[in-house]
């Protein structure tokens, strides 16, 4: 085998050394190439499949900025014109980052629509009514979805909406009595909103599902007991409660016996703690006319009847307040709502004595603002924050066909009135604004509750419900409310209880006095079978009647009928005309000495 054998073994260039300026061959072009049969699989893949992505440039060019949820600036319009050729030409390289981009404005436009609405738009170009009530409206309540709304009143009622199933019409699909004769004086959902806690004028709570089925009925205190810590529960009516803001099964009441009691859930025979409200009051008792938890829930506020506001530590001891404001209403006046801000640094108080005064929880020496001349006439007037805490507002009382009665909107840091919404010509007692739904509604002294809303701003409530026209009936949709009686129906198809007509036997029966168990009826008329009738003139003369039964002499009633017995016996004598035809009486005498012998003997 000689060197040229090997050679065949080895590429051309074997041994040859390379030279610099020898150009370099190119590459022929993957077409030119031989078809190693992979074609086909690489038609089916992207033109970056396998790339790695680029590091992602700070700024987004892709993503639209957005002043509001819905209406993009025109700035951010432009700019995304602006890049247009450039997404056009690199569009197969960069389709990946686009979807990852997509998706990060997803997200962002999410934590967008979490955020509270602006309070720069109030929702009040279009509004409802739902009026089944027929007296003031004195509590309210949205569930955190803002699906339903629960409302209560000085009728005894509470009604239950649901905006995604009602029409035109503004119908509740359910309305009770849950606490019989006793107006409600508060209505709240619970963290999750299965849970609605009602507050009434008799002395406990009650708890109630969302669909209206009673869930709890907690323990009413023994009020022969002084010591109402020693109770099982509240003596006296409520006034207000609250749910605890973390805690799903935590609940606080308030009542008019001077104490503020916290309930759990599941324990409905006692409360869990009790705070004996602190007052300088003659009796050392005044009456607590509202309850709130702080929104990090470490504080209870109450405001008492003599115009005190105590704090107290929500997981105790109750000994002693954090802080008592002396004043801080006028004394006899009842202080109807209390509210926090979220970050617990401030608290807005309704009261009876026409003001709403603002106080920063740090330092109680004095309000921060005082906001006069703001009528109230109901022990239920509340207070809210907006939103974005911009405002607060509360509706004003009037009297009936006196005035308006508004919703006043005020800064958050002065109390000044930014903007007052006529509602109705009563008093607006309750006010909720959600932060879902972007909707106002607003409990009137008339029995109406009105929503309002804007269709630019507002999300589903009242616009579910607004234009939505009721079902019409077709012409076959009818039921029969008697039953259907078919005789020469197959065995198969026979009901088993036949029904039948028992009106003939029902009145027979009935005119029947032993199978009707009818009472002895009374007498009128003459007397018959020696008993005397009687009729409302013989009763009435009864009292006015002598007895002289008294005055009669027993021996002479007696001798009257010897002489009749003689003629015609009818009694003892017969009895013995066989036997003894012959009467037989005892002659001895009937002295002394026969009666000792009796006696010995």
């Amino acid at each position: 085998m000689d060197d040229s054998d090997f050679a065949k073994y080895f590429p051309a260039s074997f041994g040859k050394s390379s030279s610099s300026s020898k150009p370099k061959v190119k590459p022929e072009p993957r077409k030119a190439q031989a078809d190693d049969g992979m074609d086909s699989l690489r038609a089916f893949m992207p033109t970056s499949f396998g790339k790695q992505k680029p590091a992602k440039s700070s700024v987004n060019t892709n993503s639209t900025s957005y002043d509001s949820p819905k209406k993009p600036t025109d700035q951010a319009i432009d700019s995304k014109d602006a890049f247009k050729p450039q997404l056009k030409d690199s569009s197969a390289t960069n389709d990946r980052d686009n979807v990852d981009d997509h998706d990060e404005d997803e997200e962002d436009d999410d934590d967008d629509s979490s955020e509270s609405p602006s309070s720069t738009v109030i929702p009040i170009s279009h509004e409802i009514t739902l009026n089944e009530h027929s007296k003031t409206i004195s509590a309210m309540a949205l569930d955190p979805a803002g699906a339903r709304l629960v409302t209560g009143g000085y009728d005894f009622n509470v009604c239950f909406w649901d905006f995604a199933g009602m029409d035109t019409r503004f119908r509740p699909f359910r309305s009770m009595e849950p606490c019989g004769a006793h107006q409600i004086h508060e209505l709240k959902y619970s963290l999750t909103g299965d849970k609605i806690l009602i507050i009434s004028g008799e002395a406990k709570a009650r708890i109630y599902d969302r669909n209206g089925m009673e869930v709890a009925d907690y323990q009413k205190g023994d009020p022969y007991i002084r010591d109402l810590r020693l109770t099982s529960g509240h003596v006296a009516a409520l006034t207000s409660g609250a749910w605890h803001p973390y805690t799903k099964d935590r609940f606080i009441t308030s009542s008019t016996d001077g104490t503020i009691r916290l309930w759990d859930v599941e324990n409905t025979r006692k409360q869990a703690d009790v705070i004996a409200y602190k007052t300088k009051e003659r009796g050392g008792r005044t009456p607590v006319t509202a309850v709130a938890y702080s929104s990090d829930g470490r504080m209870i506020a109450g405001a008492g009847g003599d115009g005190t506001i105590s704090l107290y530590p929500s997981t105790g001891p109750f000994l002693k307040t954090i802080h008592t404001i002396e004043n801080a209403h006028v004394k006899g006046t009842e202080t109807s709502s209390i509210i926090f801000s979220r970050d617990s640094q401030r608290m807005v108080t309704r009261g009876g004595d026409d003001t709403v005064k603002l106080w920063d929880t740090r330092n109680f020496k004095h309000p921060l603002s005082v906001a006069e001349d703001v009528a109230s006439l109901n022990s239920e007037a509340n207070v809210i924050f907006s939103p974005d805490e911009r405002l607060i507002l509360t509706g004003t009382g009037v009297k009936k066909n006196e005035g308006y009665g508004k919703i006043i909107m005020m800064n958050s840091e002065n109390l000044e009135v930014v903007r007052t919404v006529s509602v109705s010509q009563s008093s607006v007692v309750r006010v909720l604004w959600h932060d879902k739904l972007n909707q106002i509604v607003a409990g009137n002294a008339d029995g109406t509750a009105r929503v309002f809303y804007d269709p630019e701003v507002s999300t589903k409530g009242a616009k579910l419900c607004a234009t939505k026209t009721p079902k019409k009936r077709a012409v076959d949709d009818y039921e029969i409310d008697r039953p259907i009686i078919t005789p020469h129906a197959l065995r198969m198809f026979k009901e088993d209880n036949n029904v039948v007509s028992n009106k003939r036997k029902l009145e027979k029966m009935r005119k029947d006095p032993v199978a009707s168990h009818r009472p002895e009826m009374p007498l009128t008329g003459p007397g018959k079978a020696g008993k005397v009738g009687t009729n409302m003139t013989h009763q009435a003369l009864t009292g006015f009647s002598k007895d002289t039964t008294r005055e009669e002499d027993p021996r002479a009633a007696l001798l009257k009928y010897a002489e009749m017995t003689e003629k015609d016996p009818q009694w003892i004598t017969p009895a013995y005309k066989k036997n003894q035809p012959k009467t037989v009486y005892d002659d001895r005498p009937d002295d002394a000495d026969h009666r000792e012998l009796k006696r010995k003997k």
